[in-house]
C-alpha cells in the first residue's frame, strides 16, 4: 500500500469516495430488487421456482465472480474510474432491461448482465481507496465504503417494495436502472483518477489475459497468510448470508411474524448492526495499525470479535422473545461485521498496486462461494433432514448449528496472522 502522500487533494479524495459509496449502494441495492418481487415476476412470466432461483442465484453469482476475475485485471491495468463508469452503465442498463423480460431466457440474460456489470464495483473501489488516502486512514475509508452495502440492501428492499406496489415491478426496474445511468454520468464528469501506488513493487503484467490472470493468482497464493485469510473471510460471511436467506422464513415459522412485517422486523437488525460494526472496525483498524506499526496486527480484531458472536447466534435461534431474538441478530451482525474491514484492508495492503483489483475479487469470490452459497445451503439441508422429527422448528436447529462457523473462521484468520507475522520477520532478517 502506498505510504506516501496521496496524489490528489483531500477534498477530491472525499468526493471520489462519496461517488464510490453511492455506486456500491446501487450495486448491492440493484441485486436485491428481483428477490423482493420474485412472486410477481414468477407469476407474470409463468416461471417455476427453479427457474427463478437459477436466474437470481446461480447465473448471477457465476458470471459475477468468474467475470470479475477477468475484469479485475482490466482494473489493475487501466483507468479505474472509467472502467467503473462503464460497469455502472452496464449493470444499470441490464437492471432496466429486467423490466422488459418476457420469458426465462430474457430474464436470465438481464441478470447475467447485472452480474457482469456489478463485478467492477468492489475491485475498482479497493484499488482506488489506497491511492486516495494514506495507509493510516485507509481502514476508515474502506469502512465507509463497505457500510454502503448494508444501506443498499435495506434501501433496495424498501424501494423495490414501494415502487413495485405503486407502479408495477417493470417500472420499478426502469427507475432503478435510470438512477444508475445518472450516477455514472456524474462520475464520468467529476471523478479524478489518482496515481497508483509506488511502482517499485508493481508486478510486470504479461501480454494476454489468461497468463496474466494466472500469474496474479500465483502471486496471491504465495503471499504469506493470504490463502488462509481468504478462507477465513468466506467463513466469516456465512452467518450474515444465513440471516439474509433464512432469517425471514425463521421469523415467520418460529415467531409468527406476518410476511408484510418481516422486512420491518429484520431490516434494522441487519442494517444498524452491520453499519455500526463496519464503521467501528474501520476506525479501530487504523488505530491498531498506527500503534502496532504493522499491517497484520489488525487481524487481532476479527480473532476477538468472531468468537464473541457465538452466544448471539444461539440467542437468535433459541430466545423465545422476538425483541431479544432481534437484539441478538443485531449484536451478531455487529460482531461479524467487525471481521470484514480488517480482513479486506489487510489483503489489499499486502497486494502490490497492480494486483489490488484481483485481490479484492478473490476476497469477493470467497464471500460469495463460501459465505453466500455454502452457508445457506448447509442450513437448508439440515432443516430438511430434521423436518421429519421437528417439523417447522427444524430451521431453528439448522441455524443454531451455524454457531460453529465463527470459531472455524477465527482459526483460519489467526493462522493467516501468524503466517504473515512470520513472513515479515523473515523479510526483516533477510534485509
Amino acid at each position: 500500500m502506498n505510504e506516501d502522500a496521496p496524489s490528489v487533494s483531500r477534498r477530491t479524495a472525499v468526493w471520489v469516495l462519496f461517488l464510490l459509496f453511492l455506486a456500491n449502494v446501487l450495486n448491492t441495492g440493484d441485486r436485491t430488487l428481483l428477490g423482493v418481487v420474485t412472486e410477481e415476476v414468477r407469476s407474470d412470466l409463468l416461471l417455476s421456482d427453479t427457474q427463478m432461483s437459477l436466474a437470481n442465484g446461480l447465473f448471477f453469482t457465476v458470471f459475477n465472480l468468474v467475470g470479475g476475475l477477468f475484469l479485475s485485471r482490466m482494473i489493475d491495468r487501466g483507468n479505474r474510474t472509467r472502467i467503473l463508469v462503464f460497469g455502472i452503465i452496464g449493470w444499470s442498463v441490464a437492471t432496466a432491461a429486467t423490466g422488459l423480460a418476457n420469458n426465462f431466457t430474457t430474464l436470465a440474460i438481464a441478470r447475467i448482465g447485472v452480474g457482469l456489470g456489478e463485478a467492477t464495483a468492489f475491485p475498482a473501489a479497493m484499488s482506488l481507496i489506497p491511492d486516495l488516502f494514506r495507509a493510516q486512514a485507509s481502514g476508515r475509508a474502506v469502512a465507509v465504503f463497505q457500510s454502503s452495502a448494508f444501506i443498499g440492501i435495506v434501501g433496495g428492499a424498501i424501494m423495490a417494495g414501494v415502487l413495485a406496489a405503486m407502479a408495477g415491478w417493470r417500472t420499478m426496474f426502469f427507475w432503478a436502472g435510470g438512477v444508475g445511468v445518472v450516477l455514472a454520468l456524474v462520475m464520468l464528469v467529476t471523478a479524478t483518477e489518482p496515481s497508483r501506488g509506488s511502482g517499485a513493487d508493481r508486478p510486470t503484467l504479461s501480454v494476454g489475459t489468461f497468463p496474466d490472470l494466472w500469474e496474479g493468482l500465483c502471486r496471491l497464493w504465495e503471499e504469506p497468510g493470504l490463502a488462509r485469510l481468504v478462507v477465513g473471510y468466506g467463513i466469516a460471511g456465512m452467518l450474515t448470508a444465513v440471516l439474509a436467506a433464512w432469517g425471514p422464513a425463521f421469523l415467520q415459522r418460529s415467531h409468527g411474524v406476518p410476511l408484510a412485517q418481516v422486512g420491518v422486523v429484520i431490516g434494522p437488525a441487519v442494517g444498524i448492526g452491520g453499519i455500526a460494526g463496519t464503521l467501528f472496525a474501520g476506525f479501530l483498524a487504523d488505530t491498531v495499525r498506527r500503534r502496532a506499526g504493522s499491517a497484520h496486527a489488525i487481524l487481532w480484531i476479527p480473532t476477538i470479535t468472531m468468537p464473541l458472536s457465538v452466544p448471539c447466534v444461539l440467542g437468535f435461534a433459541f430466545l423465545p422473545s422476538l425483541s431479544l431474538t432481534m437484539a441478538s441478530a443485531a449484536l451478531m451482525n455487529f460482531l461479524l461485521a467487525c471481521a470484514i474491514i480488517p480482513s479486506i484492508n489487510f489483503a489489499v495492503d499486502k497486494a502490490a498496486p497492480g494486483d489490488r483489483g484481483l485481490t479484492a475479487t478473490v476476497m469477493l469470490a470467497s464471500a460469495g462461494l463460501i459465505g453466500s452459497t455454502l452457508g445457506p445451503f448447509i442450513v437448508g439441508v439440515l432443516s430438511d433432514y430434521l423436518s421429519a422429527a421437528l417439523g417447522e422448528e427444524s430451521l431453528r436447529y439448522g441455524i443454531a448449528v451455524m454457531a460453529a462457523a465463527p470459531p472455524i473462521g477465527t482459526l483460519f484468520i489467526f493462522a493467516a496472522k501468524r503466517s504473515a507475522a512470520n513472513g515479515q520477520a523473515l523479510a526483516l532478517e533477510g534485509a
